[in-house]
């Protein structure tokens, strides 16, 4: 028995021993690099993300994205930088819609730092989403990681589009213009689907008597001027 048991220790030792230098051929050992990963909330795990300011309210002027740079190699007991720029051939973001830093700097000990992207709102993006392509550019301290991961793609529009159950809707708020249906969101206390299945009859007439009097605190605001949609036609529920 004792020739067993030590049989059966020396195998359990010689597989650990090939584990652990499995473990450490696991390991990254190359140049250190750093890769790019986009809010989990709206990339999922891919290299791009599309964002559109139609839901929010007229005064969100930005919306900030919180990008991770993430290095492929060891924490180190010290700072280290990686630069990050715009890649202008596969952007058609202007300079103004857009705000980034040039650098991130990945802390002593640490494996990634999370940097902003913030993305700006204007008129244009009503008429047509914009892009903006961002990598991972060479430094004293990091390369660019791997074709898949060195890069993040943004997308981002303010672009409405009818809902596809207006037919529902019109009972209780018209005819549908992009006008309107904007001043419905701007309005609406946070609400940004107006779904039939999920609003009640006494709901959506709510809302109704909600937005004819945020329609007319409008109009009394601009005496002369009152709300029109984009066909100039006055705007009414």
């Amino acid at each position: 028995m004792k020739v067993i048991a030590r049989y059966l220790l020396g195998a359990v030792l010689a597989m650990t021993m090939v584990a652990c230098s499995n473990d450490q051929d696991f390991y990254y050992r190359d140049t250190p690099r750093v890769r790019l990963v986009g809010p989990e909330a709206w990339t999922v795990g891919s290299d791009s993300l599309t964002f559109s300011f139609v839901t929010y309210p007229t005064d969100t002027t930005e919306k900030v994205m919180m990008v991770n740079a993430v290095i492929m190699g060891t924490p180190q007991d010290h700072d280290r930088t990686a630069n990050i720029v715009v890649d202008n051939d596969l952007t058609t973001a202007s300079p103004q819609q857009y705000s980034l830093p040039a650098t991130v700097t990945i802390p002593a000990g640490k494996t990634s730092a999370a940097f902003p992207v913030t993305l700006r709102r204007d008129a244009s993006l009503q008429q047509q989403a914009v892009r903006l392509y961002i990598k991972v550019a060479p430094s004293d301290d990091f390369q660019p990681g791997v074709n898949e991961e060195n890069h993040l793609l943004l997308v981002w529009n303010d672009i409405l589009s009818k809902p596809t159950n207006w037919d529902e809707l019109k009972e209780f708020f018209g005819e549908y213009s992009n006008t309107k249906y904007r001043f419905m969101i701007a309005n609406a206390g946070g609400i940004t689907e107006f779904d039939t299945d999920k609003l009640s009859w006494g709901e959506l007439m709510n809302l109704r008597i909600k937005f004819q009097n945020a329609l007319q605190d409008y109009n009394n605001a601009h005496p002369g001027n009152p709300l029109k949609d984009e066909n100039g036609v006055l705007v009414e529920f």
